[in-house]
């Protein structure tokens, strides 16, 4: 199917300046934001709770969000979880723990304390999550005085377990955590009683654990970048890949720059898009390609900027429909997919639009230049117009 006419030749290379224009302005935009903003970093890179909660009743996000703000747990996002008869919801808090790095270490100081009246600390642990301690000693030490010690603090207990044997003691204890709060705060605010069990599900992302998750999602797109010159490379040549990369560094940066610009949640799922829309905009690129080599023997003695204008325009109707295609599914997810998808469902529809406006924009116009590069290092006197 062709909704393009076969007679259709719209002088691409023609607008490169235009094209130079608003790449830029783009690229320029994206940079000053991230200088300037940064990233909205979600759980996965920041570190914090996410809790799933559900209701036996109809709770609107607005009212869960008044509930747990006396809670003082920071940013907090709430949103739907599945269908809107589920009543589930997911509540995101970016809170690194319940206990600080600098109560970790006033704790175990405390403890060495204890320690040093009879004997040692035989034993020192806490979860990154703040909300579990063990607690070993090479003597006998009270139960009272390990909570007397956490509870000075601030520190609320939920449960001590203690292992003694021998002439040694052991104390695991689990401090009330900030699933614990939500659902505290929840079931005495909706009235569903105690029996309710609103949470569903926690998770913590440690900050530690958040950074290394970072890097290694950064790096997979560096990974991919450069194994995808080497492909082009060995496909094409030389003068065709760094307009391919080029193409892809640039749908990157503006992927980047839209989660900046409008501090949208930047998190594992968002890297998987873009690891996606490398290929899409890679294979897009790949086809315009493909048809410039084959003309380029098929029309041999061409002026090569009307040659890649011919290439362009016979592979526009494949390209209009190959997004078209791919932007309605896109939309699907985005208006149908709830909150949970919404923001990977924005990476992928800029993405469709960004990668094939690159292919044609950045990608064929960055090889005319390297070919006009070439040819005025080989013949000085005249390069304007260069053949095929």
């Amino acid at each position: 199917m062709k909704i393009i006419p076969d007679d259709f030749n719209f002088d691409f290379m023609g607008r490169i300046g235009l094209f130079r224009f608003v790449s830029g302005t783009l690229m320029v935009a994206s940079i000053t934001s991230f200088i300037v903003f940064g990233l909205n970093l979600g759980i996965d890179f920041a570190g914090g709770y996410e809790i799933q909660v559900g209701f036996p009743e109809k709770v609107s996000e607005s009212q869960i969000k008044d509930l747990i703000k006396p809670l003082k747990v920071g940013d907090v996002r709430v949103q739907r979880f599945g269908s809107e008869e589920e009543n589930s919801y997911l509540i995101m808090a970016r809170k690194h723990g319940t206990i600080g790095d600098e109560l970790k270490r006033v704790l175990k100081s405390d403890f060495e304390g204890i320690a040093a009246k009879a004997g040692s600390l035989s034993n020192w642990s806490i979860a990154e999550s703040g909300e579990r301690l063990v607690i070993g000693f090479d003597h006998k030490v009270s139960q009272d005085l390990i909570r007397a010690a956490v509870e000075k603090h601030g520190l609320l207990i939920k449960d001590i377990t203690a292992n003694t044997h021998e002439e040694k003691s052991e104390f695991v204890v689990s401090l009330v955590s900030l699933a614990d709060q939500v659902e505290g705060a929840l079931v005495a605010g909706l009235d569903f009683g105690p029996e309710s069990n609103i949470v569903q599900r926690v998770e913590f992302v440690g900050p530690q654990v958040g950074k290394e998750l970072r890097n290694q999602g950064f790096l997979a797109v560096l990974y991919a970048l450069g194994f995808i010159l080497l492909y082009i490379a060995m496909r094409f040549d030389l003068f065709f890949s760094p307009g391919a990369i080029l193409a892809l560094v640039h749908d990157v940066l503006a992927i980047l720059g839209l989660f900046s610009i409008f501090q949208l949640e930047f998190n594992l799922p968002i890297i998987a898009a873009i690891l996606a829309l490398v290929g899409y905009s890679l294979n897009d690129t790949i086809v315009v390609y493909d048809r410039i080599r084959e003309n380029l023997v098929r029309f041999r003695g061409r002026e090569l900027g009307a040659l890649i204008n011919t290439s362009l325009n016979q592979t526009l109707s494949r390209t209009i429909l190959t997004s078209l295609t791919t932007l309605l599914v896109v939309s699907a997810l985005w208006v149908l997919g709830g909150g949970i998808i919404r923001d990977f469902a924005i990476a992928l529809f800029a993405g469709v639009i960004i990668g094939t406006y690159s292919s044609v924009a950045i990608a064929s116009p960055t090889y005319l230049w390297l070919r006009k590069r070439q040819a005025a290092k080989d013949s000085p006197g005249d390069a304007s117009v260069v053949t095929a």
